[in-house]
């Protein structure tokens, strides 16, 4: 599949975001008040997660993006020293307010046939309740329009007729499956499963240095974001082509990538073909 074609995709991302910022500064010293570091500030940078983070990463992958979410302000602050890498704390700010649900109103406005695939990013923040799941999958499924879910809810009953992307710890704490779905479990380390089938994590060349998801040789790896990443990879691949086992091998490089870059990290159709060669 040529780029165009991929452009020529329009989707849909509708769920919880936020805005990841980085604060990057200088531990040299510890404080004569507490034996803990003084952080000297040089640098901030921001950039969105979440659902953002989703859809960051299908404009990197060249497609037409829309976005639907929260109006409210969910912060991640990250205070990392720029020399180690090493991060000296979070802070989180926004959550603790009620986050206003998309209504079934909302939905009844989106004309769903302009969309080649919706996708449910749902952190649990509130944006997205049970009840306008439940709607969602409905009219995606009456609309004959693809849907894919990443979800934290540990009841996935309301969800139906979808591809349900969940991570290893997610799965374990499942209550409900979704109803008629497909259901890819990422493995970290391990790559990731569907169908009781086993997808090795993917491998990138950097530096003349192997390094795979297991990440425990490179200092700066990181899993922020990569799941929104597998999630953009995955969705892309599988609309082009519909095979879930190729979009699940190409989400995994896809995924890769974003671990071995720093940060919440928005990867290209030049980076994938670059350091695997390929492209959808």
């Amino acid at each position: 599949m040529d780029i165009q074609q991929v452009k020529q995709l329009k989707i849909l991302v509708i769920g919880d975001s936020c805005e990841d910022i980085y604060h990057f500064g200088k531990c040299e010293k510890l404080s004569p008040e507490a034996p803990v570091p003084i952080f000297r500030l040089v640098r901030s940078e921001e950039v969105g997660g979440m659902a953002k983070n989703v859809l960051n990463n299908l404009i990197g992958l060249n497609c037409n993006v829309s976005l639907i979410t929260n109006k409210e302000k969910i912060y991640k602050e990250r205070f990392i020293d720029e020399i180690s890498f090493q991060h000296i704390v979070r802070v989180d700010k926004g959550e603790s307010k009620k986050i206003n649900e998309l209504s079934i109103c909302e939905i009844e406005k989106i004309n769903f046939k302009n969309f080649s695939a919706v996708i449910v990013s749902d952190y649990d923040k509130g944006f997205i309740s049970k009840e306008n799941a439940e709607h969602l999958s409905q009219v995606c499924f009456k609309n004959n329009i693809l849907l894919f879910v990443d979800s934290k809810k540990n009841d996935l009953s309301c969800f139906s007729n979808a591809i349900v992307k969940i991570n290893q710890s997610e799965y374990k704490n499942l209550i409900k499956k979704p109803i008629n779905s497909e259901l890819v479990i990422t493995q970290g380390p391990a790559g990731a499963m569907w169908n009781d089938k086993k997808f090795k994590a993917a491998k990138i060349e950097i530096d003349h240095l192997t390094i795979n998801e297991n990440y425990e040789n490179l200092r700066n790896a990181n899993v922020c974001g990569a799941g929104d990443t597998f999630l953009a990879g995955l969705v892309v691949h599988y609309v082009l082509n519909k095979k879930l086992s190729l979009a699940i091998l190409f989400a995994n490089k896809c995924g890769a990538i974003a671990i071995n870059n720093f940060g919440t990290h928005t990867i290209t159709l030049e980076e994938v073909k670059k350091y695997y060669d390929i492209c959808i």
